[in-house]
């Protein structure tokens, strides 16, 4: 009987542990097949399948070794090893005297066990019980069970039981999209419509709605191109090739053979190609460049701004989508920011090719392009990649390697950045009269911090000429939307079934909300059209078009004046003029500090952090300028609620604090002069959207060490009109106001953050068609 019981447990562990082998070379087999290396998905499946069967064969190698080394220490030395090895790397991750804070703190006795905590053990233990069901199943199949006693045969099936119970919680959290930790935050109320956006005579204005003009859609490339003919044999219009190797001198070794090899080209002929949507007409039209980010080269980027293509195209706008997939990361290797020059460099190349065709008599596009009027928008890599191209626009040498001579000077008036990335390219970028607009989403995994602000704070505007630059922070937005082509998920498998991906709101509503926002800035910045404008400053003049979600924008024009901005000094009691002075009541909290994003990277700004917790506190700041408060301006501010703690809270108001959404309080503005005073509620002219927290990885342990903190400071635009606070009182005389006093008279309690108080001018926006206001 125990030679039989022997015999049959034989068989389970050579069956288990086969079928074990076999689920990780077929997971090997998968993981690679989902990489869309271009080699199709056939020969991935099998390249992954060769690569994990070397896996298994190696390790059961190594684990032999290991074996025949061990096998002559006695037992119990090496169970002491082995779990001293073990104490020792437990302790490394855990340090003694955490273990007992967790000890001592009751609170703190958990495990953490949810179906979320997806990693390489719960991976282990799904193989492990493949292997062991597989066992199972042989000794059913060959009816031997009977062999084994009662209760080893009830702890064989209870011990499966578990097995299959834990591999279901494993195979539920890949699976599953996740879930919103935080319901409540996503309750923010609709966006209220204003006047503006129910007045019938202005729904003509929609942003978003398709133009007058007919479209045509084609392309144009260069090269033979095997891999895409659309730019090929196939591409409608013939472009040329340029040599981009003093761009990207990283263009060497492995990366340069598997690329060489899979394009057909090298960087010594790399194409202009693009995908043109043209309006049918005579021109000249403004000019627009859309370029995409980093997604791998193998899944095609370009195809993938259609939705913005199709409409600006029939709003009056030549629009194309350039390719740059060949210097995008790829399986065979990644050029970590490196190709960032190039990607700026190659848009410049592409305007080149379009004034030639421009300046070329008899060509289809000669005479089709106004060249005064040019705006480049990009998304990731891509956002980064237009302010170098803005910046290289106007040098006469490429500042990485001199001895390539530039000879662009294109006006190039507006920039649109998407999801952008920051810091790539190593040169910090500061921009001086342009046009820019940027657009982030709060569910952004990929680039989880709103680097576009941090762009657009450094963009400095003059009085030459009237510029504006505007942002967007859409709360429940991810990375990869903006693209139709790069889908929910800002990973690939296997980290793809880490995010949370249940608080990521549909792509049709997130590349709508884009449709409008990049058609209202094109129409305001490159047709001139003012109406535009309003659209840019506040959120709810677009409520009757916008998908319903939570918007949070901001705004500033060559018409700002600055009262206070933080960036003169350290001292709290002075602002940004001479003279100017601020003094408060009853605050908890005062302190001037750099905003950071959630990465603790800098956004480029200072601001104010003040906090009250009792009635009668205030912010005042006195000896403003005459000059700025007229009723041609208005008063404007960023403001941001805060999660932070007031000093003193006590545990129990801490816990209730962090529990509940977050809120932005209510207060009131006064204007003082000549005896008189008005006031006015913030949230009469604004609505107040409250800090946005987000988890991007179901795990909410692992999400907090790989994304630091659940939220970063997005601070929003405030307009109010100075005509409003003489409506108020007419007894006030705008002349005579020499103090701005803020009172936190709304609420018990709060903590708000506050930046670039001052003044602005105020746009009237007609409903017909209307130039942008001079500057002043």
């Amino acid at each position: 009987m125990k030679r039989q019981l022997s015999r049959h447990g034989d068989r389970f562990w050579l069956v288990s542990s086969l079928t074990v082998s076999i689920a990780v070379v077929l997971l090997s087999a998968i993981n690679v097949a989902l990489m869309d290396t271009g080699l199709g998905n056939f020969t991935e499946f099998f390249l992954g399948f060769g690569l994990g069967i070397v896996a298994v064969i190696t390790g059961a190698i190594f684990i032999a070794l290991v074996l025949k080394v061990t096998h002559s220490m006695p037992f119990a030395a090496l169970s002491l090893v082995g779990g001293s090895v073990l104490a020792l790397w437990y302790l490394n991750s855990n340090s003694p005297a955490s273990i007992a804070r967790t000890l001592l703190d009751d609170p703190k006795w958990q495990i953490d066990l949810s179906r979320d905590a997806l990693s390489f053990g719960s991976l282990t233990g799904l193989v492990l019980t493949i292997g062991a069901l597989a066992g199972i199943i042989l000794l059913l199949w060959k009816k031997h069970l009977v062999l084994v006693k009662a209760a080893h045969r009830s702890l064989l099936f209870l011990l499966a039981a578990v097995l299959v119970t834990m591999s279901a919680g494993t195979l539920w959290s890949l699976m599953s999209d996740g879930g919103n930790p935080y319901p409540d935050d996503g309750a923010f109320p609709e966006l209220l419509t204003t006047a503006d956006s129910l007045d019938s005579s202005r729904q003509s204005g929609h942003p978003g709605a398709p133009g007058s003009f007919t479209v045509q859609a084609l392309t144009y490339g260069a090269g033979a191109n095997p891999r895409r003919p659309e730019f090929g044999s196939d591409r409608d219009i013939h472009s040329r090739t340029v040599d981009a190797r003093k761009l990207l001198p990283q263009w060497v070794s492995l990366k340069k053979r598997m690329r060489e090899s899979y394009w057909g080209f090298g960087l010594d002929q790399a194409p202009l190609n693009g995908r043109v949507w043209m309006p049918e007409g005579e021109g000249p039209f403004p000019l627009v460049l859309i370029v995409h980010g980093n997604h791998g080269m193998e899944d095609y980027s370009d195809d993938g701004y259609a939705y913005l293509g199709e409409l600006l195209a029939s709003r009056g706008f030549i629009t194309v989508s350039v390719d740059q997939n060949y210097i995008n990361g790829s399986w065979s290797g990644d050029f970590q920011g490196k190709e960032m020059a190039a990607r700026g460099w190659l848009l410049l190349e592409h305007l080149a090719q379009w004034r030639d065709w421009n300046q070329r008599p008899g060509h289809p596009f000669a005479t089709k392009i106004d060249m005064n009027n040019i705006a480049l928008v990009g998304h990731s890599r891509g956002g980064e990649a237009v302010s170098i191209a803005h910046s290289f626009n106007r040098l006469s040498h490429f500042p990485d390697d001199a001895t390539v001579a530039f000879d662009y000077g294109f006006n190039i008036r507006a920039l649109v950045a998407i999801a952008q990335v920051d810091q790539r390219y190593h040169r910090r970028l500061q921009l001086r009269d342009v046009d820019f607009f940027t657009i982030h989403g709060s569910y952004d995994s990929d680039e989880p911090a709103y680097h576009g602000l941090r762009q657009m704070n450094r963009i400095s505007l003059s009085n030459a000429d009237y510029h504006f630059k505007a942002g967007v922070y859409l709360h429940g937005a991810n990375h990869g939307q903006f693209n139709s082509g790069w889908g929910r998920y800002d990973y690939s498998p296997p980290g793809a079934w880490r995010l949370n991906a249940a608080p990521i709101i549909p792509g049709e509503d997130q590349r709508e909300a884009a449709r409008i926002y990049i058609s209202a800035f094109l129409e305001a910045s490159l047709h001139n059209d003012a109406r535009f404008m309003s659209y840019l400053k506040d959120p709810r003049a677009l409520a009757s078009w916008l998908p319903k979600h939570s918007y949070v924008h901001q705004f500033m024009d060559s018409s700002f004046a600055t009262i206070a901005d933080f960036e003169e000094d350290i001292d709290a009691a002075t602002g940004s003029e001479d003279g100017v002075r601020i003094s408060t009541q009853n605050l908890a909290l005062w302190r001037e500090e750099a905003l950071l994003h959630r990465d603790k990277r800098l956004q480029g700004s200072n601001a104010v952090v003040l906090g009250w917790d009792a009635p009668g506190a205030s912010y005042a700041i006195s000896n403003l300028d005459a000059g700025l408060i007229t009723a041609e301006r208005s008063l404007v501010f960023a403001v941001s609620g805060s999660l932070e703690r007031l000093p003193g809270a006590s545990s129990a108001k801490e816990d209730a604090h962090n529990s509940a959404a977050p809120t932005i309080p209510d207060f009131s503005m006064s204007l003082l002069g000549g005896g008189q005073k008005a006031t006015v509620q913030v949230s009469d002219f604004a609505q107040l959207i409250p800090p946005v927290r987000v988890q991007y990885l179901k795990n909410e342990k692992r999400n907090k060490e790989q994304y630091n903190a659940l939220w970063e400071p997005v601070l929003q635009y405030v307009e109010i009109p100075f005509a409003a606070f003489k409506k108020i009182n007419p007894s006030l005389s705008l002349e005579d106001v020499r103090s701005l006093r803020l009172d936190f008279n709304q609420s018990e309690s709060g903590v708000l953050i506050l930046d670039n108080i001052g003044s602005a001018r105020r746009l009237s926006v007609p409903a017909e068609p209307a130039q942008k206001p001079a500057a002043d």
